[in-house]
């Protein structure tokens, strides 16, 4: 109950930037040069990629001993939906799945392994390239939400609004097919105190408020336009 709840926040904030991010993008076309989309630009794209997550530490309690709570570096994978809303800028969906451990180490002491955890992101935003031929650069920003799941019994899981930043490229060998590499910053925010990944015996991971939770993605992929 209180994750659904948690997640429908999420999504009420994310729609409420992506139509302020719409309005900004449209304000910026509206000064810009009209451009006409040519056949070299599909309006639907699809891209699934695969590459290596890093990072994600952040500072806990646990059973009453403080230190760092760190998701371990591992490879992860994903796709992105576009859809071109004008000449240069597409509207995007954003789904990435890393399979990792979650290791805490006490203040000045051992690292150990809590538990195995999938971390996938779900994000909506937008992408503004820099057209160049069948070479495409381009960056992009969006936001929505971050689902922890421990894989361990009696584990609860967690979700956090996140928002992330990415810069990249899109090569087409054809007119549809093309290649895409990127990197994403990865972002989830700790908006207050309180424990997490709670389950029958309490909550025995606690953390506070204000914090962020930092990841970066390098990947790379096929891209198909429709």
């Amino acid at each position: 109950m209180h994750a659904s709840f948690r997640l429908t926040g999420v999504l009420a904030g994310a729609a409420v930037f992506v139509a302020g991010l719409s309005t900004s993008l449209e304000a910026q076309y509206r000064s810009a040069r009209p451009v006409n989309r040519t056949a070299s630009e599909p309006r639907f794209e699809i891209a699934v990629f695969g590459g290596y997550q890093f990072g994600g530490k952040w500072d806990v309690v646990v059973n009453n001993q403080p230190g760092t709570l760190d998701i371990a570096d591992h490879g992860s994978y994903g796709m992105a939906f576009d859809v071109r809303v004008r000449p240069g800028v597409l509207t995007e969906f954003l789904y990435i799945r890393q399979p990792t451990t979650l290791y805490f180490q006490p203040f000045g002491g051992v690292r150990n392994e809590v538990f195995p955890m999938h971390v996938a992101y779900y994000q909506l935003g937008g992408l503004y390239e820099v057209p160049q031929g069948r070479f495409r650069p381009f960056g992009g920003l969006g936001v929505g939400g971050t689902h922890f799941n421990p894989k361990e019994a009696g584990r609860g899981s967690e979700w956090r609004f996140s928002t992330n930043v990415s810069v990249g490229f899109r090569a087409f060998v054809t007119e549809r097919v093309g290649l895409r590499g990127q990197f994403h910053l990865l972002i989830p925010f700790q908006w207050s105190g309180g424990g997490m990944f709670c389950g029958g015996g309490g909550c025995s991971i606690g953390v506070s408020g204000g914090s962020a939770i930092v990841q970066g993605m390098v990947s790379g992929g096929i891209v198909i336009g429709l």
